[in-house]
């Protein structure tokens, strides 16, 4: 008796393991969508280590803007992403909308901090940025400024 009931519990376990594990797998291969494009785009720009990065970055857009980043050498590309002293601090969704079902566009606001961190500034950006999809993908097309801000976290004052 006892020997049917430790099969019936490990198929359950076993079961339950495979299906983990099937959850686990294909969190990895989601699908494709218009902000988890620019989220990966945003956190490769402020965690750039090297050139190896321009090229993860250079995949996510398309047209214009991807032959602008890929006409950069690798000296320009190193003094602005690497070597800038950015602090990525929030990205927010403003609006989604879908244009047609191969193309949305998406105001968002960046906020980030450059310099040191008790001399720094925060800059909020508010971007306008047009997608599109190609085959599966969600690439950028085009970006641009809608409104700057700048905060010195530190008073000014004068001599």
């Amino acid at each position: 008796m006892r020997f049917p009931f430790r099969i019936r519990c490990w198929n359950g376990l076993g079961a339950f393991f495979l299906l983990l594990l099937a959850t686990a797998c294909t969190r990895d291969s989601e699908e494709s969508t218009p902000v988890r494009t620019l989220e990966q785009y945003v956190r490769t720009s402020f965690q750039a280590t090297g050139i190896q990065d321009k090229r993860v970055m250079e995949s996510l857009l398309t047209g214009d803007t991807r032959s602008r980043l890929e006409a950069w050498n690798d000296e320009q590309f190193q003094r602005a992403f690497v070597e800038q002293k950015k602090t990525f601090k929030e990205l927010k969704i403003l609006e989604n909308r879908k244009v047609s079902p191969q193309e949305v566009i998406l105001v968002y606001e960046l906020s980030y901090q450059q310099g040191p961190q008790d001399k720094g500034v925060r800059i909020t950006q508010r971007k306008l940025g047009t997608l599109v999809r190609e085959q599966a993908d969600w690439k950028i097309k085009e970006v641009r400024s809608i409104r700057e801000s700048i905060e010195y976290l530190e008073e000014l004052s004068l001599p």
